[in-house]
């Protein structure tokens, strides 16, 4: 069984059982550490995957009295020429600067009365997003700030088109006024 580990959201691995077992009982990993292996229903903490024990004899660890811990699903080996796919990354918190720039931008977009300003601002906080995400990796909303930062270039750029076309059509309006008098 091939076992992914994430530590700070960080993917690491994948390692064999044995493997992990050495690693823990060294204490390079802890029994904190995020875990996915092929079967498993997502992340979880490395102490809840069968087979994984933090003493070199490779007995389990005693657990803590409580409420009985959920059963795992059977873990299937992969089969030979079979490709192991990586699960779902472990999710951080979303940029409020991404969630940010997306409505600014479409607020931008559909309120033309405005003027650019929420557009512009809806690029502003896009652009800080996507300088946040690559600092911190862990941080999700990519895709929210991406769209906001299209939006709401297209929402500026569709208001100063308003304004260079009709105010255009004002100042030849004013020009043949004026020479027709």
């Amino acid at each position: 069984m091939q076992i992914h580990i994430a530590r700070d959201g960080k993917p690491i691995g994948p390692f064999s059982l044995d493997e992990v077992n050495r690693q823990l009982a060294a204490g390079t990993l802890s029994l904190s550490d995020q875990a996915w292996y092929e079967g498993a229903a997502g992340w979880t903490p490395l102490s809840t995957v069968p087979g994984v024990s933090s003493n070199p004899t490779g007995g389990t660890l005693p657990q803590p009295p409580g409420p009985a811990a959920p059963s795992l699903p059977a873990v299937t080996a992969p089969t030979v020429g079979g490709s192991l796919t990586a699960g779902p990354a472990p999710s951080g918190p979303t940029e409020p600067l991404a969630i940010w720039s997306f409505v600014l931008s479409l607020l931008g977009l559909m309120a033309f009365c405005c003027g650019p300003a929420l557009g512009i601002a809806g690029v502003i906080c896009g652009h800080l997003a996507v300088s946040k995400m690559q600092k911190r990796p862990e941080l999700q909303g990519h895709g929210l700030a991406i769209a906001g930062l299209i939006i709401g270039y297209f929402a500026a750029l569709s208001w100063l088109l308003y304004i260079i076309f009709f105010g255009g059509l004002a100042v030849l309006q004013g020009i043949f006024e004026s020479t027709s008098k």
